[in-house]
């Protein structure tokens, strides 16, 4: 008698497939994950990285469902130049780039000055404004300007706040604006301090939530202290669809159709 395997179809809206802890083994993680998962890969591909956008169009070469995003890092913006611009500009050229990101500001590390990160926020809005792409947004400790800023730009196409760490009001604030929350690993972690964040994806409506890893970083629990990778999405997924008192492929479905959307 054959057992028939049930299909996943978890995907990983944000994760860093070119950086160097998955230089030797890449393959193996994306053949593994499009074997357990009909889903989809989207990864970061970083400007200001060395051979970052070589290494992903390499990967996005690998699997039809794997897609790319790239903007300038708030964490960088004190280094950014007409020639980081124009490197955006040229990878953002391939089909399979789907969104400006991840960019916005981060007021937590600080490790550029705040006006020029907003200098820098702004251009990269103008640009996804240009190429009609979505943004993904990094905030931390800066969500008020981010929406502030985000008004004031009058954007109007798509918006994924990736590994949402942000308060209950600014997530009503940004379902409201039909904008996208996405949750990590950190919505998985055993702490008290982190339960804020497991009451907002109850409030997150099945059309505007995503599942991620910002893998290599941020492991979910029972991995934590590893090194993530897509693989480990599927713990993202089983833990909100937990909270939310519904299938894993009811949330699994959903956030796929969520990612349709912007492809």
């Amino acid at each position: 008698m054959s057992i028939i395997k049930k299909e996943r179809s978890e995907s990983d809206f944000h994760c860093h497939l070119d950086m160097k802890q998955f230089s030797e083994d890449v393959g193996s993680i994306i053949n593994d994950f499009f074997v357990e998962s009909s889903g989809y890969l989207i990864s970061v591909a970083d400007p200001y990285e060395e051979n970052s956008y070589d290494r992903t169009r390499k990967i996005l070469n690998l699997n039809e469902n794997i897609y790319a995003m790239t903007a300038a890092h708030p964490h960088n913006a004190d280094n950014y130049s007409n020639e980081i611009e124009k490197r955006i500009i040229e990878f953002l050229d391939n089909d399979k780039v789907i969104a400006v990101g991840e960019c916005g500001l981060d007021f937590f590390y600080n490790l550029s000055k705040k006006d020029k990160q907003v200098e820098v926020f702004r251009r990269q809005i103008a640009i996804a404004r240009e190429r009609n792409l979505s943004l993904t947004i990094h905030s931390r400790e800066a969500e008020e300007l981010v929406l502030k800023i985000l008004k004031e730009e009058k954007f109007c196409q798509p918006v994924v706040f990736h590994c949402y760490t942000g308060n209950m009001e600014y997530a009503k604030e940004i379902l409201q604006r039909g904008y996208y929350i996405s949750f990590s690993g950190i919505v998985t972690f055993n702490q008290k301090k982190t339960d804020y964040l497991r009451e907002i994806a109850k409030i997150v409506p099945l059309d505007r939530i995503f599942t991620e890893t910002d893998s290599p970083y941020l492991a979910p629990e029972p991995q934590r202290g590893k090194t993530n990778t897509p693989l480990f999405v599927k713990y993202v997924a089983e833990k909100i669809a937990e909270i939310k008192n519904i299938s894993l492929e009811t949330l699994n479905k959903a956030v796929k159709e969520n990612i349709e959307r912007l492809i």
